[in-house]
């Protein structure tokens, strides 16, 4: 009777529906674990699982320490590094949630909580990037961990200290795991910069450095990592990095921010999108007009919480993060660097959701709108929404467990030298090259460069293999086009194969 007992209690505790997430993520991404290299970046990854290694780009800088050497962890104890970085995205994910969930104040067993858990836990790209070999779920993990820290309000002041402490502590790991994320970072660290301690707080926060730092320069040598520190700084800036320099067009950035969110990160319509991205995107524009409509009085009597939170240093974090990677990142080809965003932009869905299913108080002063009816209906617009939400996530991920472009030509380039057991003559450009080479395809790789070198081409008459685009003044035997949904990966989204 005791133990039936206890074992109800605990079923009805916050520790078994925490549980129950925790096993949800971890699941989930391990099912959805990609066995295939999708593209350069994650390559670069997958090689530091064999050989950490900052000179020859394995990763290239800024080394992701902290990232890679847990992968190692996971990769030495399952064996595989795929399932090593899914269960790391699991992890990742599930610290997304808990943090973000006590960021809001929201609790686990309200309505609230459970519709704002399935929402981060069902997001797209989120789902996604947990299960690409790369730094960007776990460093939003701890960013969001950190800003938990450096904003709770407790009225002890030794639980205080503790906190913003332990927020520094995190925000220096973060520097170890993905160092772009940290402008989200500069507003809660100011304001916690003028606490009276902030002495100890910086020594924290030079802790959280220290410990993925020193390991780096031991293993690496100090002048190689600042070699390796200038190549890729100067490189990422000015060359091959994405940045405003590079590509100036500030409405396409501008654009491919938006698409990136809506498209990208929510699976909400775009141009060329299935069309059951359209129903997802008006059921959820019709959410936001209901909730707008129904608590337009609620809204305006509490304008002075809308002040207080633009004022917040998270909502200020996410405005200057913006503003760092409309300027110094990729933004027209890589959707992943708004996956910060996502978890608070989560949290705006959930309470509209839950805002209109949930009956208002009954001293509220929009409590004369609510009616059985509205009810009924409000459940079944969140409920069809969240099923197509659904839909389009789970499609994308399935989707994503298939190889890419690129991955499908390294399966047919490996085929067609298997079967013809000879050196295969390869024209690519050099980050293709590179990406073949680097998975064993053993050819003689051209690259070209100007116009003398399609000359040398012509001495090749026969086993041409061309990646991108036809060669001039002469006809392919034949042109296969290999292809995969940019929403999955926008890198290399559409390759052609020709053969000479």
């Amino acid at each position: 009777m005791i133990n039936r007992l206890t074992w109800r209690h605990f079923q009805s505790s916050n520790v078994f529906v925490w549980s129950i997430v925790f096993i949800g993520c971890i699941v989930s991404r391990l099912l959805s674990t990609i066995y295939y290299i999708e593209d350069l970046d994650s390559l670069r990854f997958a090689l530091s699982m064999y050989e950490y290694n900052v000179s020859k780009l394995q990763p290239h800088f800024p080394a992701y320490p902290v990232f890679c050497f847990v992968a190692k962890l996971f990769y030495l104890l399952l064996g595989r590094y795929a399932l090593a970085f899914s269960l790391l995205g699991g992890i990742s994910t599930f610290t997304i949630i808990y943090f973000t969930l006590k960021i809001a104040r929201i609790e686990i067993h309200t309505l609230l909580g459970k519709i704002a858990i399935y929402v981060i836990f069902i997001t797209p790209l989120l789902w996604l990037m947990s299960n690409r070999y790369m730094p960007d779920v776990m460093g939003v993990a701890c960013l969001v961990a950190s800003l938990y820290f450096l904003t709770k309000e407790d009225r002890i002041k030794a639980k205080v200290l503790r906190n913003v402490c332990i927020g520094f502590f995190l925000a220096g790991l973060l520097t170890g795991i993905r160092l772009s994320y940290l402008p989200l970072l500069l507003p809660a660290l100011s304001c916690n910069f003028k606490h009276p301690n902030r002495l100890r707080s910086l020594v924290f926060g030079l802790q959280g450095i220290l410990i993925w730092l020193i390991p780096l320069v031991w293993i690496t040598g100090w002048g190689t990592l600042i070699d390796a520190a200038q190549i890729q700084s100067h490189g990422h800036f000015s060359e091959f990095g994405g940045t405003v320099s590079t590509n100036p067009d500030y409405l396409l950035r501008i654009t491919k921010i938006f698409e990136s969110l809506f498209a990208d990160g929510f699976g909400l319509f775009w141009l060329g999108r299935n069309p059951i991205t359209a129903c997802t995107t008006i059921l959820l524009i019709g959410i936001l007009v209901y909730f707008s409509w129904y608590n337009k009085q609620l809204l305006v009597e509490k304008l002075h919480f809308i002040k207080n939170a633009i004022l917040n240093p998270i909502f200020l974090g996410c405005i200057l993060y913006l503003v760092w990677i409309f300027f110094v990142q990729n933004v027209i080809y890589k959707s992943r660097h708004i996956l910060p965003l996502l978890p608070f932009l989560s949290l705006g869905i959930a309470y509209t959701c839950n805002g209109i299913v949930t009956k208002p108080d009954s001293k509220s002063t929009t409590d004369r709108n609510w009616s059985k009816g509205r009810s009924s209906l409000s459940w079944s617009i969140v409920t069809i929404f969240l099923i197509c939400f659904s839909y389009v996530t789970f499609h994308t991920v399935i989707q994503h467990t298939k190889p890419t472009a690129i991955a499908q030509i390294h399966q047919y380039i490996r085929q067609k030298q298997v079967a013809q057991d000879k050196k295969l003559n390869i024209v690519s450009v050099p980050l293709i090259k590179y990406y073949l080479a680097s998975q064993g395809v053993d050819a003689n790789f051209i690259t070209i460069k100007d116009e003398t070198d399609f000359a040398k081409l012509n001495q090749i008459e026969s086993g041409l293999y061309v990646i991108g685009s036809p060669l001039p003044k002469r006809e392919p035997i034949t042109e296969t086009i290999f292809y995969h949904n940019p929403y999955v990966n926008r890198m290399w989204s559409e390759l052609s194969l020709f053969e000479y």
